[in-house]
């Protein structure tokens, strides 16, 4: 075989050595993967695993050397190899007889071995981070020194509001909403302490400099002073009248503790005693952020009332009032320069200030709030969050924005540098916590777990290891060492996927993400035909013509694009909206193509000319939802106005206003004749109209919350609803009547998919589960949980074999075979686009040899059955 493109020796690896891997035609001991580890050489595995995917024969080859190491010990270096870079080229595992191989040292990590057979193998030292082995068999494997990536979860007894690691990195104090304080050792994670004291949730908790003493502020608006050695109250400091206390820091020197309340104040006490020192008053709202520069002598705050106040220890003056923000500032930080300070504002933007002028030396802008503004170790660098679910890294000096970290689906609840400033770690509302490079703007990695908002994530002193706080009651321990090396498959989006859809003909489903992108997946194979680039912005639509030739994608860009299904390529760019398009919809012919934007207006455009051809207007809000009626003569419109619009699609007048809800409107359907429209609203109402005459038919008032999502049965007698109520229920469109309840999902439903013959649904949800359910019996047949929220599923056919396509918040698509044995259903995993979490549930552990305690213990939290040996 020829070898096209040589690693080169400027890398630092043997070219001469990787080529010979490539060229050789039979398995050969002398090869260098029977002898050399490449684990730890990415430039040599990246070019190994492009060689795989251009080279069948060597592909397999590698096959065989795991092969031979079933029954010979001398192939278990090549194996091991051999496995790494077929994992690391996207190959799946999914089912594989993988009994007896011998792969010590290898690199799995994020590698997809769904129902795989492992009994018996040699898996001693091998790195299994976030792998996913999902019902696999591994009794009687040997699994010493096996590396997961992270520790077993420290549960709580109530949500995690934040943690903190002491100075030195020997414990851990986690602050919770019910009030108490827990305090881990970081070498047993044994419990050491209760801190029971405070009444109300727990808003700040810091260590002294020396480690001795934990501060905390709450809600119940005390200040406590904590002794580690005894876990005792040394101090309860009543000063702030029973207002909230925002924020407590100690002074570099730890003689003094400055706490920040609702009370409009900053307070300063002495930590020997608890004598209140000093009140710092000016503020004429809420203080809601508080810091001391590194030498102690300022202080900086933030308010309720749009601005930022420095203040002299010594003196107790303030020194300047920092004006500028339109609206109230979440949060101060101070550099370790001591030259400039940071703030964080409901205004959209974070600005950075000079402390010796009080002048602001620039404002960074986001496009929605931002809660977080935390410095480097050198403070050269300044990075930011909020809302708009960016982080975003600052050059100090200039200004000027260094990167934009795009990859979280949900608000940015904190920020923090590594002490060495070579990672950023951000933690979100969308569950995950995510490991950045700040030099280069890459995601290392994606931390998958939580069930809940991570409400923040520190990192250990010595910047090896990452703690994560959740409303779902855990702190998740990470071992964060080996991010810098992460591997992640090209294929996957890199963000939240919230829309698929069907082909026509059924043989590829498309995807469109966060991430801005649309990808197009063949449904057998998991192939990404196509990576539909062009957007700027978020993709919220996807939508596949009736012929099955284009597709249509719409944006937050406020652009509505058009594609050609066969090569990928943008035919044209629809660009008249001015606002986001959340909407769009083929006419049943497929010439034409409607548009719902948050310009209020619905378009309706040429879809071989991209020539826009009517306008119409008439919304007082933004239109969420448009489609055509099933003749095509018609369209119905929706948004947050609170009404439907019938317009007539040849003059694009508004013929009828159908008014009844009191809520935002975003689900709308026509049933299959066409005379019927049925709507679903936050109001938690369900209404059934008459097209004809506009009247309200039925008014359906079971469910308690907003119905997200509503669907007709294939035969159109019946339709489903799901609900944030977190129940689905199946109706008589004819009477009304609620013929089935599904119950069983813990948050709200996201999509809901009938199954061709119409006898079985499937439903995605935000607890991150995937359910299918007999629509007779409204049995749960299958309950899958999935890493994260499952925000998107289709029912498709692989091979003749009924299949549920799924998307996920970690970005991934995953087909599933739906498999039915003796009237028991389950899924069996085909293909996944990636992997980021550790997926062990059901896994068989039994007779296992060599797992650590902390092993054991994770495997058994994530749902893996049998018994391990003692170590």
């Amino acid at each position: 075989m020829s070898v096209t493109s040589p690693i080169t020796s400027s890398v630092g690896h043997d070219t001469r050595e990787v080529e010979s891997v490539i060229n050789e035609q039979d398995l050969n001991l002398g090869s260098p993967l029977t002898w050399r580890s490449l684990a730890n050489e990415p430039s040599a595995l990246q070019f190994l695993e492009e060689r795989v995917l251009k080279e069948p024969l060597f592909k397999q080859q590698l096959l065989d050397y795991i092969e031979k190491s079933k029954t010979d010990k001398k192939w278990r270096a090549a194996a091991a190899n051999a496995i790494t870079i077929l994992v690391r080229s996207g190959m799946q595992f999914n089912g594989a007889d993988l009994r007896g191989i011998q792969i010590p040292m290898a690199d799995i990590s994020h590698g997809l071995f769904d129902l795989a057979q492992l009994q018996g193998a040699d898996l001693s030292h091998v790195n299994l981070r976030g792998v996913w082995l999902r019902q696999a068999n591994l009794s009687k494997a040997q699994m010493a020194g096996v590396h997961f990536g992270e520790l077993p979860y420290l549960e709580q007894d109530d949500k995690v509001c934040q943690s903190v690691y002491s100075p030195n990195g020997k414990s851990i104090a986690t602050g919770l909403v019910g009030g108490k304080i827990n305090v881990y050792s970081t070498s047993t994670w044994e419990r050491l302490w209760t801190l029971d004291g405070h009444t109300d949730e727990v808003l700040s908790v810091v260590y002294s400099s020396d480690g001795s003493q934990i501060a905390s502020g709450s809600k119940d608006g005390t200040v406590r002073i904590w002794e580690i050695d005894t876990g005792k109250c040394r101090l309860v400091i009543n000063g702030h009248s029973n207002n909230w206390v925002r924020t407590v820091a100690y002074s570099p020197s730890g003689d003094q503790i400055a706490s920040a309340s609702d009370d409009r104040t900053v307070k300063l006490w002495d930590v020997a005693t608890g004598r209140h020192c000093h009140t710092l008053t000016g503020h004429g709202s809420c203080v809601l952020g508080m810091a001391y520069s590194l030498d102690g002598h300022k202080i900086v705050s933030c308010s309720g009332d749009r601005t930022v106040r420095l203040w002299s220890v010594e003196t107790k003056e303030c020194l300047h009032i920092l004006r500028g923000h339109r609206e109230l500032v979440w949060n101060v930080a101070y550099s370790s320069r001591g030259d400039t300070v940071a703030s964080a504002s409901d205004d959209h933007t974070a600005r950075l200030w000079n402390t010796a002028t009080g002048k602001c030396t620039h404002v960074l802008g986001h496009s929605r709030v931002v809660y977080c503004a935390v410095y480097s170790p050198k403070g050269d660098q300044v990075a930011t969050g909020g809302m708009d679910k960016s982080v975003r890294l600052w050059d100090v000096e200039t200004g000027t924005c260094l990167h934009t970290l795009l990859g979280h689906g949900d608000t940015i609840n904190s920020i923090m540098y590594s002490p060495q400033g070579d990672i950023v770690v951000s933690s979100s509302h969308d569950k995950t916590v995510r490991i950045w490079d700040p030099e280069t703007g890459v995601c290392r990695q994606k931390l998958i777990g939580h069930t809940n908002a991570v409400m923040g994530a520190v990192i250990s002193p010595k910047g090896d290891q990452v703690a994560s706080s959740s409303f779902d009651k855990t702190v998740r321990l990470w071992d964060v060492g080996a991010a810098k090396f992460h591997h992640e498959n090209a294929l996957g989006h890199r963000s939240a996927v919230w829309n698929i859809v069907r082909s026509p003909n059924g043989k590829e489903v498309a995807t469109c993400s966060n991430d801005a992108t649309v990808r197009m997946w063949d449904v057998e194979t998991g192939e990404c035909r196509h990576i539909l680039r062009g957007h700027k912005k978020k993709v919220f639509f996807v939508a596949y013509s009736p012929q099955g030739d284009q597709i249509a994608t719409s944006s937050h860009d406020t652009t509505v694009r058009l594609w050609n299904v066969k090569t990928g390529t943008c035919r044209h760019v629809l660009a008249e909206h001015t606002s986001e398009v959340y909407q769009i919809a083929y006419s049943p012919q497929g010439n034409q193509l409607a548009t719902g934007s948050d310009d209020k207006t619905i378009r309706l455009w040429n879809v071989k000319t991209g020539a826009c051809r009517l306008t119409m207007d008439g919304h007082a809000g933004m239109v969420l939802r448009v489609i055509f009626s099933p003749d095509g003569t018609q369209i119905a419109s929706c948004g947050d106005d609170t009404a439907i619009r019938l317009w007539d699609v040849d003059i694009g007048v508004c013929t009828r206003i159908l008014h009844g809800h009191y809520d935002t409107i975003d689900c709308i359907l026509y049933s299959p004749s066409g005379d019927r429209l049925i709507s679903s609203s936050c109001d938690s109402d369900v209404r059934i109209w008459n097209v004809a005459t506009g009247k309200c038919r039925r008014v359906i008032k079971d469910h308690v919350d907003w119905v997200r999502f509503i669907k007709y049965s294939p035969n159109g007698y019946q339709f489903v609803s799901g609900s944030k109520d977190t129940s689905i229920k199946l109706w008589d469109v004819e009477t009304g009547i609620c013929v089935q309840t599904f119950s069983g999902h813990h948050d709200e439903i996201w999509r809901i998919v009938f199954s061709p013959k119409g006898d079985m649904i499937a439903s995605a949800s935000f607890d991150g589960s995937l359910r299918l359910w007999d629509v007779r019996s409204g049995e749960c047949r299958v309950i899958q949980q999935l890493p994260v929220s499952a925000n998107g599923v289709e029912w498709v056919q692989c091979s003749g074999i009924d299949c549920l396509a799924t998307t996920c918040g970690d970005g991934s698509v995953r087909m599933w075979e739906v498999t039915e044995e003796d009237g028991r259903y389950g899924l069996r995993l085909r293909w996944s686009s990636m992997n980021n979490a550790l997926v062990v549930t059901g896994a068989i552990v039994q007779d296992v040899q060599g797992l650590s305690q902390y092993n054991k213990q994770l495997l058994e939290q994530r749902g893996a059955v049998g018994e391990p040996t003692d170590p």
